[in-house]
């Protein structure tokens, strides 16, 4: 009789087989930097729906926190584009990015502004890869104020 029982699994068709454990690991899990930049090109190929004028719905994408370590403090991590209200920027072209950094729960999160500036020149830091380091610092200062909230 086998011991190891647990590690088998066992079905009438094959009869008992290894079971694979690295199952649970992604090999091709992407690194926090990769997905800062394929946010920001997601981002970018949504410049039909940032207006130049008026007012817009925000346009908005999201990733999943990467590193196991801070999933307890982060699950997910946001990058916003919206516009102000008028009584806050009359501008009516200036636009803003927001990052921003949501606990497990979902319930909290911590926020800044990022960048800010008309249509133009928005789609212009969405490309620029100065930005994503900037972004990056951004959500690892997020990462630091939900972690050492009490």
């Amino acid at each position: 009789m086998n011991n190891k029982i647990n590690n088998y699994n066992a079905n009438s068709l094959f009869g008992a087989q290894m079971i694979n454990n690295n199952n649970n690991i992604n090999e091709d899990k992407k690194t926090m930097d990769e997905l800062i930049i394929d946010t920001l090109k997601k981002l970018s190929k949504q410049e039909n729906y940032i207006r130049e004028y008026g007012d817009f719905a925000p346009v908005t994408e999201f990733f999943e926190n990467p590193d196991n370590n801070t999933k307890d403090y982060v699950g997910k991590y946001g990058l916003k584009i919206y516009k102000m209200p008028k009584d806050i920027v009359p501008d009516p072209k200036m636009r803003y990015i927001e990052a921003a950094a949501y606990v497990p729960s979902g319930d909290y999160k911590s926020d800044m502004i990022v960048g800010n500036g008309y249509k133009n020149e928005i789609l212009k830091m969405l490309k620029d890869p100065e930005f994503a380091k900037t972004l990056k610092s951004a959500y690892e200062q997020l990462l630091e104020s939900i972690a050492n909230y009490d």
